[in-house]
């Protein structure tokens, strides 16, 4: 059952501020939200989904929402307390109890400004102040929601042809210093080997080796956007390039790519070919990345490299990564999640959340899936590599960087 079935009211925020053992157990991963408790425990106990909602008092009461809404129903006011208003620290009724900080960002990790719960309304309030345009709103709002934007022919087809031969010659063997990563080969980082072709297999940090795909990946679409949600330069922080699809499960990456700030980074994928069905295509549950309860490793962090880090066993780690991957397929069942595939053409660009759930669909015998993966984060902010010794940093352009964990010279 998805939030737009239920057939009453249920404020999350509520319910959760309401009722802090169910916020307590939703922290730790008991349960995967205030409405996954309701639906499985709290209807039967007696517990309220809601505090009420008193439509003529809302209205009355808050000057902005009749222009909004454009309508003075009680659905409309309803729907607008719920999308907008209770992030503003709108009541729905004089006598109910104001949140500390409505605005507050979803996870106890952190993030950008983009995860406040009131972006919306900083969405729309840049766009007013004329700091961006209505296509940037639309992209903005589309993230927020849905937690990816597609870029359609972002990356020119000149730069795509010159990228994808540099793909061509690394599969092929042609630059001897790039590591790949193919645990059908072996569990740690090999050189080129002729069946990394046939295989899952990722290229690493190949924006190192490749000025052609550096130049892809700070492409203007990419970088703008990058800057819009990150507010500072970017850095390129890792790569990864595809020949057929990755194969993998479907996970979070701030599991797995740690930054000092867990939540301030975000990877976008391009596609060099047009991907068809069934070649491993890439697919994700929309709006997973603000849907799913954070899942936390060694009962403190959000990434498996800071809970080792902290005295975590390799078992014990393996085990709940195993966890958090079983987490994500039973919240997205029980919330209804959307799971779709992104059949890209030459050229698109997707961009994705920290949290956004993703992996690939089963790889392909025939078929290849020639991509390029790179995660970014705020230029200031660390790839957790850098503590493990000196890292140079390059510079891009004018205000961009990039760097790897793998190779200094």
């Amino acid at each position: 059952m998805s939030d737009t079935e239920l057939d009453f009211d249920f404020d999350e925020a509520w319910y959760l501020q309401n009722y802090p053992d169910v916020a307590k157990g939703v922290r730790e991963g008991n349960c995967s939200s205030g409405l996954d408790h309701y639906l499985r425990h709290g209807r039967s106990e007696g517990r309220k989904p809601s505090a009420g909602f008193d439509a003529e008092w809302y209205v009355r009461a808050y000057p902005p929402v009749l222009k909004e809404t454009g309508s003075a129903t009680p659905e409309a006011l309803g729907r607008h307390y719920r999308e907008r208003g209770c992030h503003r620290g709108y009541l729905p009724h004089p006598k109910a109890m104001r949140p500390r900080n409505a605005a507050a960002l979803r996870s106890e990790f952190g993030g950008l400004w983009i995860d406040h719960a009131n972006a919306q309304d900083l969405i729309a309030g840049r766009q007013q102040l004329g700091l961006i345009d209505s296509d940037e709103a639309r992209l903005l709002t589309t993230f927020v929601e849905q937690g990816f934007v597609i870029l359609p022919q972002a990356v020119p087809a000149e730069l795509i042809d010159r990228a994808e031969q540099d793909v061509d010659l690394a599969y092929g063997g042609g630059m001897p210093a790039l590591r790949f990563e193919c645990h059908t080969l072996s569990p740690d980082h090999i050189t080129w080997h002729p069946e990394l072709r046939d295989y899952a297999a990722k290229a690493l940090d190949f924006h190192w080796h490749s000025a052609t795909v550096r130049d892809a990946i700070f492409c203007p679409a990419i970088v703008r956007f990058l800057q819009l949600i990150f507010e500072r330069p970017v850095l390129a922080s890792q790569s990864l390039v595809f020949y057929r699809g990755s194969g993998q499960d479907i996970h979070q990456d701030s599991a797995y790519v740690p930054y000092s700030l867990p939540l301030q980074f975000a990877a976008s994928w391009i596609a060099l070919e047009n991907v068809t069905e069934g070649a491993g295509e890439l697919e994700y549950f929309v709006e997973s990345h603000r849907k799913l309860p954070d899942f936390v490793y060694g009962d403190a962090y959000k990434s498996v490299s800071e809970a080792g880090r902290s005295g975590s066993g390799h078992n014990v780690l393996t085990d709940e990564v195993r966890q958090h991957l079983d987490a994500i397929q039973h919240a997205a069942r029980t919330q209804g999640l959307r799971k779709e595939r992104f059949f890209a053409r030459r050229g698109d660009v997707l961009i994705w959340h920290a949290d956004l759930a993703h992996g690939g669909s089963p790889i392909s015998s025939k078929n290849t899936r020639k991509s390029l993966v790179t995660h970014y984060c705020p230029s200031e902010v660390a790839p957790l590599y850098f503590e493990n010794g000196e890292t140079e940093i390059r510079q891009h352009d004018a205000i961009n960087f990039f760097s790897s964990g793998l190779y200094n010279n």
